[in-house]
């Protein structure tokens, strides 16, 4: 790339290819550099390459016509006026397009995506002045007005989502309150906010409250809502289309606030990640709040570029685990009173009890008894539900048992049961033996003398020492804590 080029050992700016020959560049760039935001300078100075300064001639490469025309409208004139201060040689800038270099079309492609956001303020005739004049603030005196609040069709923010309805137990507490925190200061110190966990936990609701309460705010604003798969798919439609400058417009002009659900599906699509890069920077330079969720930390999303994990740490990373029993019973009880279900506490009891991993599914279940005793005009009793939700109750104790968590657990490690239930004690056996005590305990309730024979005749102390080990490192180890949630979320499906 030209860009990478080494730059002469006097130089602040640009490299100029000829030894010997550079002082005159050089020297402007030095004063440039000075005058310039270090944004525009990388933005549109250092692509170009002084290849060589001929008596007054100077030869000038750029990667591709774009930056070339930009340069010479905005900046060619102060550079020119720069140099003519230090000399009375009547100099003269000769051009030529370098597209021999692969990457000379995708770099090209990344400065139009920054030109657009950047907003740089083309620079006056002198250079006696500063280059750059300060941004307007996105809603300080003098900003410009915001389109009103645009959600995709089908993707509008759904108004049951929003704070007063979100129950907040342990589990979610950090979540909760960082939402919280980002709706009151968009684009403050949380942002980005990245929020992960599992299935049916809660993410989409706070991103959809975290929407709601900024559009109460500032109507104004313009925020979208979509999953990560919308915004793949229509990257790509409008790719084909020849269409690209609108969907950039709209994503990184026309948003003051995105919301963007299942972060974890951009692994492994090269292009996407690279548009969602250029997207994501345009709105964080620019004071713009961006909340992410996905179903595992950044650094367990496979096939993630190693620069968005790095931007997704700017911020806030919150995550939110399995709700607790009490917190089960409690989002029952809030959804019974916004449905107007006559929801006696023992039947939420005995549903929370049952299901441990997933809202979505536990307030499925809620609807479903719901719905049955209004058709058949019976009150709902802990034996209604037990007879309304037979089959599915039935199904899910049917395999989780300690032998289903030990062939789930062999399955995600790679190892066999044999080894589960063996006295290996390699660490590649280990730790997957007390991760399969952990949730065997956990799920099934199974004693700890009970687990010591299912794994191979154990002690009952062994096990008791493994789960105590796990359930410590969950709290230290991220990375242990998104396999565990993984393999328990597999179980509990």
């Amino acid at each position: 790339m030209l860009s990478d080029l080494p730059l002469d050992s006097t130089s602040s700016g640009m490299p100029c290819v000829t030894a010997g020959a550079s002082e005159v560049w050089d020297d402007a760039m030095k004063v440039i550099s000075r005058k310039l935001s270090a944004q525009n300078y990388d933005l549109w100075f250092r692509p170009i390459v002084c290849q060589r300064v001929d008596g007054q001639n100077i030869y000038l490469t750029a990667p591709n016509q774009f930056i070339k025309e930009w340069f010479e409208t905005h900046y060619q004139q102060v550079v020119m006026e720069v140099i003519h201060e230090g000399s009375t040689r009547p100099y003269v800038i000769h051009w030529q397009i370098d597209e021999s270099s692969s990457q000379a079309e995708s770099d090209a492609d990344a400065t139009v995506r920054k030109a657009k956001t950047a907003k740089a303020s083309a620079p006056p005739s002198s250079p006696a002045t500063p280059i750059d004049s300060p941004p307007s603030r996105r809603n300080g005196a003098g900003g410009k007005s915001k389109p009103p609040i645009d959600s995709e069709p089908g993707q509008e923010l759904l108004a049951r989502y929003v704070f007063d309805s979100f129950v907040i137990g342990p589990s979610n507490q950090l979540a909760a309150a960082a939402s919280r925190a980002v709706a009151d200061n968009p684009g403050g110190k949380y942002n980005p906010l990245f929020i992960y966990g599992g299935v049916g936990l809660g993410k989409t609701h706070l991103l959809h409250a975290i929407g709601h309460h900024i559009h109460a705010e500032h109507p104004s604003w313009r925020i979208l809502y979509l999953k990560t798969e919308t915004f793949m798919n229509e990257y790509i439609n409008q790719v084909r289309s020849g269409r690209i400058d609108e969907f950039r417009v709209k994503y990184r002009d026309h948003t003051d606030v995105l919301l963007m659900d299942d972060i974890q599906y951009l692994g492994g699509k090269e292009r996407t990640q690279d548009e969602f890069f250029h997207t994501f920077n345009a709105l964080f330079e620019s004071h713009r709040q961006i909340v992410v969720t996905a179903d595992k930390y950044p650094h367990e999303i496979p096939d993630l570029e190693e620069r968005i994990r790095s931007r997704f740490q700017w911020g806030l990373i919150a995550d939110i685990q399995a709700p607790e029993l009490e917190t089960r019973v409690a989002i029952l009880q809030k959804k019974a009173e916004l449905d107007q279900i006559d929801l006696p506490t023992d039947v939420a009891l005995f549903l929370a009890t049952n299901i441990k991993s997933n809202v979505r599914e536990l307030e499925g279940l809620l609807i479903r008894v719901a719905a049955f005793a209004s058709l058949q005009q019976r009150p709902i009793t802990i034996e209604f539900a037990q007879d309304t939700l037979r089959n599915f109750l039935t199904q899910s104790a049917a395999h989780l048992n300690v032998e289903a968590v030990q062939r789930e657990v062999a399955s995600y490690f790679g190892v066999k049961i044999t080894d589960l239930k063996g006295q290996s004690r390699q660490t590649s056996v280990t730790r997957p033996r007390q991760v399969a005590m952990y949730l065997a305990r956990k799920l099934c309730k199974a004693s700890f003398p009970e687990l010591g024979l299912k794994f191979g005749g154990k002690d009952h102390t062994t096990v008791m020492s493994a789960c105590r080990k796990v359930e410590a490192l969950l709290d230290s180890d991220p990375q242990l804590r998104g396999m565990v949630q993984e393999i328990e979320r597999h179980l509990m499906a």
